[in-house]
């Protein structure tokens, strides 16, 4: 008797098992759809990668002809390392993608390099792009 009640106690937690998979597959909707709309990526613009390559090269009258003093001070702020010591060895500069939407363009670049304390540092920044002109930084 104990051998037929361990095998009906397995044929019914077995038949649950199929029933509950059975059921999921029936009244599952799916997967739901994002409700928050993607952005077109779009290719780098040049007036942010000719800032790009001015930073690399340390190019430090290249960036005053393109960006305005404001502008500059943003940029000073977002290339601060985490630890609060400003970047001043620039290794490298890679972009990682640009989106456009009524006119106005973001492209995000990632620094890598060496702040003022002589300790590795990545940071990240956006260029804000308006009618062909940078006019912010994130």
């Amino acid at each position: 008797m104990s051998e037929a009640r361990a095998v009906l106690v397995l044929a019914l937690f077995a038949g649950g098992l199929a029933a509950g998979v059975f059921v999921q597959r029936v009244t599952d909707t799916g997967g739901r759809e994002n409700p928050y709309p993607s952005l077109d990526r779009i290719e780098e613009p040049s007036q942010t990668a000719a800032v790009a390559t001015a930073l690399v090269s340390n190019d430090a009258k290249g960036l005053a002809r393109m960006l305005d003093n404001q502008t500059l001070s943003e940029l000073k702020d977002a290339l601060t390392a985490p630890s609060g010591a400003p970047i001043s060895d620039i290794r490298g500069i890679k972009f990682v993608g640009a989106t456009s939407k009524a006119g106005r363009t973001l492209a995000g670049y990632i620094v890598t390099g060496k702040d003022m304390q002589g300790t590795d540092a990545i940071v990240g920044f956006v260029l804000n792009l308006e009618n062909g002109q940078i006019v912010g930084v994130n």
